[in-house]
Parts: structure tokens; C-alpha cells; sequence
């Protein structure tokens, strides 16, 4: 076996590797003798089946199946001994695929596969700059604007054929890129919001004009004021990791229109919302909406101070991609099928997450972050509990929670989106010891509007 390497750019090499037969054959012929002792055919007794008769069968199968196992390897293994740290995966080479294989006639192989390299970089001092913790105080016509929320969602409603000023409708939200073409694993959910949620005056008089089926494309962020937590929270309802890198551009279709009547603030809504006998009257009801509030605030005022971490430190670290590599890689390896055009628009979009990857990687090996599965499962269950229990612990809760918790920690994609999660919670623990934080009082208002400064600049 050969193996050579031949740089084509900066950070984007060519590793060739040529086997022989003498690499293989052996592996190969003693697979086809196994095969042959339990092959049952008329005419032969059982395992007597020729050699040569059983190659004919299996033979180029049983080949491929060898290669294919002995250029994983060999790769591996090169990359290992070589100390090449990788981006994505190796991109087989295009006419390599061509090759034809016969095992009547064993012949030497090439194989071929371009890498994409890690530049080497560093990080930024986080001590030297000031991030500002905000903490956030609710105030009365917000909460008088959440009691009318209530009011909406747990009334009554009819569908309707048009839409009027207190209409409440269904909206199917697409995500697209800038040019209004579909953006490549973008936002899109159905939700049921409030005509009067819209602050811009030119938008919702638009939607208004419009019919049940009908769409309409709007710049998301100037129809809601640039208000980035409704919009994530209340709009999408969705969370700020995947709103990282969000398009303006939105498609809205409506899917059904409806007509509502309010509900009347009474004992049987306290109770239902809050359980029996927590609210009693509208000035215990607004007590416990500025909890809620405040709770809230200091989720959106924490989320605000890792975006602002995480920003400063992908604005300040330089790193260099091979671009020509991760294009093709793109094309190659994403989920669904994409146009070079598309990855050519979301290209700086891809590079600035793979940057923070990257940076995340790094923090992590250099503060020896690790996850243990028992900490895993300890974490679900507390998020879960959070979740559907209001955080509440007793026994017939913690049994169900660790069902739950078992379950999902049996599924791959439930078991990486916590571990991902709690990832991201201990590399910010890390993070904010290095950093310079203080903290600021600050209204709702300017909190907002700061949001949308910093949603302007960055999404």
C-alpha cells in the first residue's frame, strides 16, 4: 500500500492511496472460502460447494465490501498519524468512482480524497472587553398588554372569511433567503397569532387585505419593531440557538382566519391558569404576570449576554477556510439536496458557524469540559421538570421524569440535543469567568430596543 499527499490550496490537500492486491487478496479469498462452507446449492453437499464456483457468486461483492473497509481505515488512521485536524469529512474525488473491480483479474486500486484543513488561530482576550448583564423590571402596560393576551387565547373563536382589526389567524411562517428563494433548512411553522401583534402599520394593512390561501412576503423584523424576543418567544416560538443566523425574509400564508370573544377574568381562569386558589383577584393576576415576566427577562437578559459573548468572540477571531473544499463538501454531505447558488448566498452564514464550532471545540479541550452519562440524564430531568412540572420535585413526578429521561436518552436525536445543550452550558460557565461582566438596570423599552441593534447587526 501506498499513500502520498499533495497540497491543492491553502488548508485543502490531496490524499492519494493505492492498494494493491497483496493489501487485500488474502482477506478477500479467505471471506469467499467462509461463504462457500455455508452455501447451500442442488447439486453439491453442504460447505462443498467450489471455490471457484462460490468467487464467481460473491467474489467482486465481497471485494468492494474489503476495499471499502481497508480505505476507511487507511484514512483514519493517515489522519490520526498525521495530526491533520479536518473540516466536515474526506470528499471521495470524482472520477475515482469509475473504477471498475473484478476479482477474476486482482489489480492494483487508487483511491483519491481532498481534505479541508483547520487553520491554526487565537482566541480573543475576553477580560479586555466589558459585557453588560441587564437586568430588566417589567412595567404596567406590558402586564396590562399580557392580561389581554390571556383574554385572547382563552376565548372563544369562529372561523371567519375576512380579516378585521381584532381578527386572531392562522399563519404558516417560511423562512427565505434575502432574493425571496427558500432558504436551505430554514424556519417554517404554523402558528395562530393576533392581527394587532403586528406594530408595523404598512404590514398589517397588507395582511389585512388579504384572503384565506393567500401568502405575502415581509421583512419579519421591521413588521414586529425589531422586537427579536417576540419574535423568537411569541411569533415562531422558537429558541435563540435556532434563531442563530436567522434570514428577515419571511413568506406568510394565511391558513384560516378566525373571530374572537374574549374571556372574562374569573376564578375559574385563575385556577386554570395558575391552579386552585394561587390568584384570587386582577391585582394578585398582575402580580404573578410580573413574575413570570421577570423570570422571562432574565432568560432574554442571560440569552443576550451569550450572544453578545459569543459575537465578540467570532468578530475577533480570525480563521482561514478553504472555501473551494467546503463548497463541494456543502453540495455533498447537506441534509437536503442544495443548488451552488444557495451555497454560494449562505456561504459567510456557514463559515460564521463552523467559525464558532471551532471556537467551541477549542474551549472546551482547553478547559477539559466532559460529559458523563448519568450528568446527562441528571440534566434532561431537570430541564423536563422545568418544563412540565413547573420545577416541582415529589415522588410520583420524579418517577415519570426518569421514564422520560430513560427513553430519551435511548433516542440519538433527543440524547444530542441535550448533550448539546448542556454543552453549551458549561463551555459559558467558562466563558464568563474570563469575561469582564457588569451588570445594568434598564427598561423593557431599551432592552428591546437594544435587542434590535444587536438583531440588525448580527442575523
Amino acid at each position: 500500500m501506498n499513500i502520498t499527499k499533495e497540497n491543492l490550496n491553502d488548508l485543502h490537500v490531496q490524499v492519494n492511496i493505492n492498494i494493491a492486491p497483496d493489501d487485500y487478496l488474502p482477506k478477500v479469498e479467505e471471506a469467499i472460502k467462509v461463504y462457500s462452507k455455508k452455501l447451500n446449492m442442488p447439486g453439491f453437499r453442504k460447505g462443498h460447494v467450489p471455490l471457484g464456483m462460490a468467487k464467481k457468486m460473491v467474489g467482486n461483492e465481497m471485494l468492494a465490501e474489503e476495499l471499502n473497509k481497508l480505505i476507511g481505515e487507511t484514512l483514519d488512521n493517515y489522519i490520526k498519524e498525521e495530526k491533520l485536524q479536518i473540516l466536515g469529512q474526506p470528499l471521495p474525488v470524482e472520477d475515482m468512482k469509475k473504477q471498475q473491480i473484478n476479482i477474476q483479474s486482482p489489480s492494483s486500486y487508487d483511491f483519491r480524497f481532498e481534505l479541508g484543513l483547520v487553520s491554526d488561530f487565537q482566541l480573543p482576550d475576553l477580560a479586555a472587553k466589558e459585557f453588560l448583564n441587564y437586568e430588566v423590571k417589567p412595567d404596567e402596560k406590558t402586564v396590562l398588554d399580557e392580561v389581554e393576551k390571556l383574554k385572547v387565547r382563552y376565548g372563544t373563536t369562529e372561523e371567519t372569511d375576512t380579516i378585521v382589526k381584532d381578527s386572531v389567524l392562522s399563519i404558516i411562517f417560511k423562512e427565505l433567503n434575502e432574493d425571496e428563494s427558500e432558504k436551505m433548512n430554514g424556519i417554517e411553522t404554523t402558528r395562530r397569532i393576533s392581527i394587532e401583534s403586528f406594530s408595523n402599520e404598512v404590514v398589517k394593512n397588507k395582511i389585512m387585505a388579504l384572503k384565506k390561501g393567500e401568502l405575502l412576503v415581509i421583512n419579519l423584523f421591521e413588521a414586529y419593531s425589531n422586537n427579536v424576543e417576540l419574535i423568537i418567544h411569541n411569533i415562531l416560538d422558537i429558541n435563540h440557538d435556532q434563531a442563530h443566523g436567522m434570514s428577515h425574509t419571511f413568506k406568510v400564508t394565511i391558513d384560516g382566519i378566525f373571530e374572537v370573544k374574549k374571556t372574562e377574568l374569573n376564578q375559574d381562569l385563575y385556577n386554570r391558569l395558575f391552579g386552585e386558589g394561587i390568584v384570587n383577584n386582577e391585582v394578585e393576576l398582575h402580580e404573578k404576570i410580573k413574575e413570570e415576566l421577570s423570570r422571562s427577562y432574565k432568560d432574554s437578559s442571560h440569552q443576550k449576554l451569550l450572544n453578545d459573548i459569543s459575537t465578540y468572540l467570532i468578530d475577533n477571531t480570525t480563521i482561514n477556510f478553504p472555501e473551494d473544499f467546503l463548497k463541494k463538501w456543502i453540495l455533498s454531505y447537506n441534509e437536503k439536496p442544495v443548488t451552488p447558488e444557495q451555497v454560494e448566498n449562505e456561504f459567510g452564514q456557514f463559515t460564521r458557524q463552523l467559525k464558532w464550532d471551532l471556537i467551541t471545540e477549542r474551549v472546551s479541550k482547553e478547559n477539559d469540559i466532559k460529559i458523563e452519562g448519568a450528568e446527562l440524564k441528571a440534566f434532561a430531568m431537570q430541564r423536563l421538570r422545568e418544563h412540565y412540572f413547573a420545577g416541582q420535585v415529589n415522588e410520583m413526578v420524579e418517577q415519570y421524569l426518569t421514564q422520560m429521561a430513560d427513553k430519551m436518552m435511548t433516542e440519538e436525536k433527543s440524547r444530542r440535543n441535550y448533550f448539546n445543550m448542556l454543552m453549551e452550558e458549561k463551555l459559558f460557565a467558562e466563558l464568563k469567568k474570563k469575561a469582564n461582566i457588569q451588570p445594568r438596570e434598564i427598561s423593557y423599552d431599551e432592552f428591546i430596543h437594544l435587542e434590535g441593534q444587536h438583531n440588525h447587526h448580527h442575523h
